[in-house]
């Protein structure tokens, strides 16, 4: 439809959501089609995307008329339609932060009230405003890595920023009770099984279907997570929600198991520094050990520390100096959580 010259009104619907002015266009049946049609327009085309971003007020007019509505659908719409947008786009990036996209995205977090479809959408966009987008080939992504000496992960010297996400991080950490909503909406068990009933965001997920199932909604609060997780600020309060990604990461669901494992990375942890044993039949539960930070002066992390002798558990990062036997699960450091939890209940 792209290519067939379908999506050659884009710029006339972009401006009547803008102006928005008689009875045809505030109609929320309308808001919802023109939402959807933009959204349609601007996946997978930057120049679409481009297009979209300069007409006059659109990213005003999308924050007030769409995202904060009452309505959930348009709301729902709204979201997604920053979420795509924002995408690997400056001035649309910049352009939906200026205009209050943190608050009014936030507001649709927080709210008890709100349907799964519209918070899934919410944190979908909040998560792409969280990211940051560099001059590489192809997709625009930054690529984010490890250095021997700095405690948080690097952005890629060969990932040139041309739109930064770190203010817009700093912004969404001054949101009182955003965070903790979106860890509460991330703590919930990870899809175990494929099968035709259970619904699955990454596969088998359906618009208007499933609307109303908590389900889809999990994804999207630990992708927030995790591209918060790249500012330095945020570590502290995204750390509890470690305990949930290690359980998430073993999602059979695609979309659950990769934005876990993005959160771990980001927060500067090896492959997988999760240790999990069950002792439900000992009427004990589950008891989980978190990895901490750690590198020590021969390069190696914690989760090379599984058979290590209580002389190399002396063994200290080579940035802070702390001891493995403080850091290190199998060394009597680490995290440690018992949780009382099956694959029915919330973590």
């Amino acid at each position: 439809q792209q290519a067939s010259g379908a999506c050659e009104a884009l710029t006339r619907v972009a401006q009547a959501l803008v102006d928005n002015d008689d009875e045809h266009t505030t109609h929320d049946d309308w808001l919802v089609a023109a939402a959807d049609y933009c959204t349609l327009c601007i996946t997978n085309h930057p120049l679409h995307r481009a297009t979209f971003s300069q007409v006059p007020g659109i990213h005003q007019a999308v924050i007030n008329k769409l995202v904060s509505s009452s309505h959930d659908t348009v709301s729902a719409m709204g979201g997604h339609l920053v979420y795509i947008a924002t995408y690997t786009n400056e001035r649309n990036h910049q352009g939906f932060f200026q205009h209050g996209a943190v608050p009014a995205l936030a507001q649709v977090i927080m709210n008890k009230k709100a349907i799964p479809l519209s918070k899934m959408w919410a944190c979908s966009a909040l998560q792409n405003m969280a990211a940051s987008y560099c001059e590489t080939p192809d997709d625009g992504t930054c690529f984010w890595e490890w250095t021997a000496d700095h405690v948080d992960v690097q952005l890629d010297r060969h990932s040139p920023l041309f739109s930064d996400g770190s203010p817009i991080r700093q912004a969404i950490l001054q949101v009182d009770g955003l965070v903790d909503a979106l860890i509460a909406l991330a703590c919930h068990p990870p899809i175990a099984r494929e099968d035709p009933d259970t619904v699955m965001p990454g596969y088998n997920a359906v618009a208007q279907t499933h609307d109303h199932h908590p389900e889809i909604v999990t994804w999207a609060a630990m992708a927030t997570l995790k591209n918060l997780a790249l500012e330095p600020a945020a570590k502290p309060f995204v750390e509890p929600v470690l305990q949930c990604a290690c359980f998430l990461k073993d999602s059979v669901d695609w979309l659950e198991e990769s934005k876990s494992f993005g959160l771990i990375h980001h927060m500067r942890r090896q492959e997988d520094p999760c240790w999990i044993r069950d002792n439900t039949e000992t009427n004990n539960g589950i008891s989980l050990c978190i990895d901490g930070n750690f590198l020590d002066e021969g390069y190696y992390h914690c989760d090379d520390y599984g058979e290590a002798s209580k002389e190399e558990c002396q063994n200290t990062d080579r940035i802070t100096g702390i001891p493995a036997t403080e850091v290190c699960c199998e060394c009597g450091g680490g995290t440690r959580v018992e949780l009382k939890w099956d694959h029915g209940d919330e973590l």
